[in-house]
């Protein structure tokens, strides 16, 4: 019997459900505050949260715990970028949610904004900070998550760096499969390989950074002395290890590939065990847009047009003037030849079930 029953049935804690560490949600700005809630304990148990002015153009944001709610960052900025705060942006982590201020970023009003929560979880989602430096007797030269199971992609981003070391560079299971191979969150690009700069040991949940990195924008270790104080995103794979539902024997996150085919009539089915909510997937070898679709928003078979969002690009919310993508049963079908989903060749896709009954 799963743990997660054993504790209720006696008289314990009740199991985790996906609706508990992650969320979609939707508002329109009254350009004053207001309270996001989604029943989500994120200033109790930890987590990120993504904002986006769905009508402007507003850069994509990120918050989180471990950094603090006044602290920001931009994945929307292909290039020099450290982070920044604001008071009147994400105003505070709540037990049921977050609370926006004033800000057109994340409360403009007369305009529609969207937002999602990944909250801390051993199986879900973790946050790590540290200082990396290239003296190794004074600063950190590896970062080591805590999750519970696989680990299907890793972000990090320097907090402090512009001249060095200011890109998002991400780790991807089944992408990046040999050393100081890599991807930019930020940027368009595909898979990269540069020298010294990112090492995985799955047996030690460690990444390494070596020094200095060949691309001064993705050395996480400064190449000319001083510190890189750098956030870490980790999310998991559950890959069959999922602990959630009432009987805490479900997968609710699942990272992968699959093969686009270039060709809309012969378009890729992809089975990942449950029905998604939210879906990203990025092009692996080529130029693509880092892509989510949510089912927050609507993601149907013949739908006529999709809204999805782009975690790299600023402008208004795009919408695909015909039927792109299909959530189904089991997980996703892409409609279309559009390069984002379904040119020749790799893609990366991180899919989250869909609310648990």
């Amino acid at each position: 019997m799963p743990i997660q029953q054993m504790m209720l049935g006696a008289g314990g804690t009740l199991p985790v459900k996906v609706q508990d560490v992650f969320s979609v949600d939707l508002w329109d700005g009254n350009g004053s505050s207001q309270s996001i809630t989604n029943d989500i304990n994120i200033s109790g148990e930890g987590g990120m949260v993504m904002i986006k002015n769905r009508n402007e153009t507003r850069d994509m944001q990120q918050w989180d715990t471990a950094r603090g709610n006044t602290e920001y960052l931009r994945s929307t900025q292909a290039h020099s970028h450290a982070s920044g705060t604001s008071s009147s942006m994400l105003t505070s982590f709540n037990s049921d949610g977050y609370s926006v201020g004033s800000d057109n970023h994340v409360n403009e009003s007369g305009d529609e904004h969207i937002g999602w929560t990944f909250r801390k979880h051993p199986k879900f989602f973790d946050i790590q900070l540290a200082t990396l430096g290239a003296d190794d007797s004074t600063y950190a030269t590896s970062i080591t998550h805590q999750l519970d199971c696989d680990v299907g992609m890793a972000i990090f981003k320097s907090r402090n760096m512009t001249s060095q070391g200011y890109t998002w560079v991400t780790w991807l299971k089944g992408i990046c499969v040999t050393t100081n191979q890599y991807l930019r969150w930020n940027q368009n690009v595909g898979r990269q390989s540069g020298g010294n700069t990112i090492s995985y040991n799955a047996s030690t949940k460690t990444f390494s950074f070596g020094y200095p990195a060949s691309q001064a924008a993705d050395r996480m270790r400064p190449g000319t002395g001083g510190a890189s104080n750098v956030v870490a995103y980790f999310f998991a794979d559950n890959n069959g290890a999922g602990e959630f539902g009432s009987d805490g024997d479900e997968d609710i996150i699942k990272c992968g590939t699959y093969q686009g085919t270039g060709n809309g009539d012969t378009a890729p089915a992809v089975n990942v065990g449950f029905e998604p909510q939210f879906l990203m997937t990025k092009r692996a070898f080529g130029n693509s847009y880092w892509t989510m679709w949510d089912s927050t928003r609507g993601v149907n078979a013949g739908n006529t047009s999709e809204d999805f969002s782009w975690v790299n690009y600023n402008g208004p919310e795009s919408a695909w003037p015909q039927n792109m993508m299909e959530f189904t049963s089991t997980g996703f079908q892409t409609r279309t030849n559009f390069s984002e989903v379904n040119s020749s060749g790799e893609y990366f896709y991180m899919a989250i079930r869909k609310d648990q009954s």
